[in-house]
């Protein structure tokens, strides 16, 4: 895929090495008349010269002096020669190198008063004039002179060169002087994509860094971060909606629960204690979910912060696992946990509580019945811990791993086995991050899942 501004880079090269090339030709081709009107010219005044001393020995003595005739010279003209014939065609001098070549055309020669020709003679090239003319007693001849080309051809030679130098150099200098053209126009849009590319739904306060000149770029930037605004403005009232809306529920939520729990211990009827605890059950995961929005709204909005202290990790996963191996034994699910040293870190000690709550939760969720959780703590040599939460079930398939940590994500293969929001591993990550750890995670369909937890022993 070929960038705009490698685009414009070529575009300005090709219009410039078309101008060039245009322009040489123009040039090249002017010049190379211009030589060849002035060789005319200087071979017309070379043959006048001739034929005026020819006509003045002719009518003085009717003989020709030929050494006089060779010594005849014409400025702007290298190898001249000439050759003279009757009206016949017969040659009165000959020349011994004109004389390789074919007579011109008699009836087109007196006709016209001159004739140019362009000629080849051996290696050479030859400008060749052929002018008719009469002596005092009506006698007519026509006279045949000659000139070399060869300081013409080189001087277009040189002409050609130069061209063949100036045109690649002129090309390279318009695609360097074009690439820093561009280059510094496009400064200003590459910085606003890279600051764009860190906007996500946490920092959307941040707006585009606008260029000094007032021209289309920076209208462009002024419109994204009005548009970022417009989407800033939404994203704060719909958090706001989510945050109120979870507060609000939240009460009715456990008033509710324990009406329904006191109404269950009045009851003996026990079908209808059977629906009030299926309606407690109900209400349980309605609590779950409203927290767990509630958490979401509270990371968002920047509100939550750390309540960092030194806590002991082997400790914090003992008590999580003792809270949940009730629900553990209701699947006859055996929770192993692995812990050679005790540990102390840095952290969040309830945050981090609910993060491996969750993490054992769902690994009870989706392991198979009869089977068995694994939790190993390990110190690694870069002053981290990691923690490994293992089961024994469904499994995640690869295409899925992407999206699970991602907000309200459920397979739609366990969507309607097992229950749950999807914010559970979003939360879990986003926990995470804020102790600047990382949580990985590993799966093989129908055998095993397992969560890592990266987390630096000091939070900073």
């Amino acid at each position: 895929m070929i960038s705009i501004k490698s685009k414009i880079i070529l575009a300005y090269t090709v219009v410039f090495g078309i101008m060039l090339t245009v322009f040489a030709a123009i040039i090249y081709n002017s010049t190379k008349e211009a030589s060849f009107l002035k060789l005319n010219a200087n071979l017309k005044s070379y043959s006048i010269s001739l034929r005026t001393e020819i006509e003045d020995e002719l009518d003085d003595n009717s003989s020709l002096n030929i050494l006089k005739l060779s010594s005849i010279r014409s400025k702007g003209l290298i190898g001249e020669r000439f050759q003279l014939f009757d009206k016949n065609g017969k040659v009165v001098i000959r020349d011994s190198i004109l004389s390789k070549i074919p007579p011109a055309d008699l009836n087109k020669v007196l006709n016209e008063s001159f004739d140019y020709e362009k000629r080849k003679i051996g290696h050479h090239k030859y400008h060749i004039l052929w002018s008719k003319f009469e002596t005092e007693n009506d006698s007519v001849y026509i006279l045949e002179t000659a000139a070399s080309v060869k300081d013409v051809f080189e001087e277009l030679d040189r002409l050609f060169y130069l061209f063949v130098i100036i045109i690649p150099a002129g090309l390279i200098i318009t695609g360097i002087a074009a690439y820093f053209i561009s280059k510094a126009a496009f400064k200003p849009i590459a910085l606003m994509a890279n600051t764009a590319k860190n906007i996500s739904g946490k920092n959307l306060d941040k707006r585009l860094e606008l260029p000094k000149a007032k021209d289309e770029v920076r209208s462009f930037g002024e419109t994204l971060n009005e548009m970022i605004g417009r989407i800033d403005n939404a994203f704060k009232s719909q958090k706001r909606f989510v945050a109120n809306a979870s507060h609000e529920i939240r009460t009715p939520l456990t008033v509710i629960q324990t009406e329904l729990e006191i109404l269950e211990k009045k009851l003996n009827d026990k079908e209808s204690k059977e629906s009030i605890k299926n309606a407690l059950s109900e209400i349980e995961d309605l609590t779950r979910l409203t927290n767990s929005l509630l958490t979401i709204a509270k990371l968002d909005s920047s509100e939550t912060k750390l309540n960092i202290n030194q806590i002991r990790i082997d400790e914090l996963l003992v008590d999580c696992v003792q809270s949940m191996n009730q629900s553990a034994m209701k699947n006859n699910i055996k929770i192993k946990l692995s812990i050679n040293d005790a540990i102390e870190i840095k952290g969040d000690k309830e945050k981090l509580k609910s993060v491996f709550l969750n993490l054992i939760d769902n690994a009870i969720k989706y392991s198979f019945a009869d089977s068995s959780v694994s939790i190993k703590l390990e110190k690694l040599a870069d002053n981290k811990i990691k923690i490994n939460v293992e089961d024994t079930g469904l499994g995640i398939s690869q295409a899925e791993i992407p999206y699970i940590f991602n907000r309200f994500y459920r397979s739609n293969e366990i969507r309607s086995e097992v229950s749950g929001s999807g914010l559970g591993l979003a939360i879990a990550k986003e926990v995470v991050e804020l102790h600047r750890g990382k949580i990985n995670v590993e799966s093989k369909i129908g055998e095993r899942t397992t969560f890592s937890v990266i987390l630096p022993i000091a939070v900073y």
